[in-house]
């Protein structure tokens, strides 16, 4: 019986299907608001979701597994500004080292992403031209999608200048992740209308700070504490985050089958097997002819 491989994406050099997740500690993202109403804020502990882009992609370098962490992080904040009835998917497709990033956010919490590796050492791994699009599904299945050209900068500045854009959403986003050890997290601050310009300066001041603050010591207290200038934030809500792929052999079936006949044909032109491979998290599944075309072997 002859095999044959169906390349959906990058894969990996030495797996062929994706370990288990088993992060040392679950990703969360809490809002709160300032004590004084001004601020809204929203914070990510994002270090297990590393561990899930390394686990499920091991063919990433640790600048790869970085650049897409910060993606995720992203779309998780994004997420947790009261969407949390959609799914959220962000695709930033560019022109540098990362030729694209996906992240994929489900309203139950998991999580997953997928990093496309350009030919171009040495240039940064977000660059334009490019854009980034932003698409919501609402419980009904109906999509909404947003674009907006890439500007200067990484992650956080595109999805700034998306929020701005798109949405009229004033927004300050700090990402950061460790590609040596995986330390991540993320740090969202909206003001809100009536904030005064002297607390606003003040909020401007205790985002440039965090430069001297090492990665580890940014833990969900700290931040909050950070923006609010002191205990006694109000926390608004907290949810907890998984690195789990979604795929399984009944939903990449139902996708061939939906494809027209003389398509599924030609997949076992030349073979009796195919092999697909996920490009979320690596797993490889085997189809015969038979299951897909209910076809005896020629």
């Amino acid at each position: 019986m002859a095999d044959k491989s169906l390349d959906l994406g990058p894969r990996p050099s030495r797996y062929t299907r994706a370990m288990p997740d088993t992060p040392s500690r679950v990703a969360r993202v809490v809002r709160g608001l300032t004590h004084d109403h001004h601020i809204r804020v929203a914070t990510l502990d994002a270090s297990p979701l590393w561990d899930g882009v390394r686990r499920s992609h091991p063919h990433l370098d640790g600048d790869a597994c970085a650049c897409l962490t910060e993606l995720l992080s992203a779309t998780a904040l994004i997420q947790s500004r009261g969407h949390s009835a959609e799914r959220l998917q962000l695709l930033l497709k560019g022109s540098g080292h990362a030729k694209a990033v996906v992240a994929d956010s489900w309203p139950d919490g998991t999580i997953r992403g997928v990093l496309d590796v350009s030919g171009k050492h040495g240039s940064p791994w977000i660059l334009a031209p490019g854009i980034l699009q932003v698409m919501r599904s609402n419980p009904d299945g109906k999509p909404y999608i947003g674009n907006s050209e890439l500007v200067e900068g990484g992650v956080a500045a595109q999805v700034e200048a998306y929020l701005l854009l798109s949405e009229q959403v004033q927004a300050s986003l700090t990402l950061w992740c460790d590609a040596s050890t995986g330390e991540a997290g993320g740090l969202m601050v909206e003001p809100m209308p009536h904030c005064p310009p002297e607390r606003l300066a003040r909020l401007v001041q205790a985002i440039e700070g965090l430069d001297v603050v090492r990665n580890w010591e940014r833990t969900t207290d700290f931040l909050l504490d950070w923006v609010n200038q002191g205990k006694g934030i109000e926390e608004l809500s907290a949810s907890d985050l998984h690195y789990r792929c979604r795929c399984n052999r009944r939903s990449l079936l139902g996708t061939l089958q939906g494809f027209p006949k003389a398509q599924q044909r030609d997949l076992f032109a030349e073979l009796d097997t195919l092999e697909i491979r996920c490009d979320y998290c690596s797993m490889v599944y085997s189809v015969s002819r038979e299951e897909l075309l209910g076809e005896d072997p020629v």
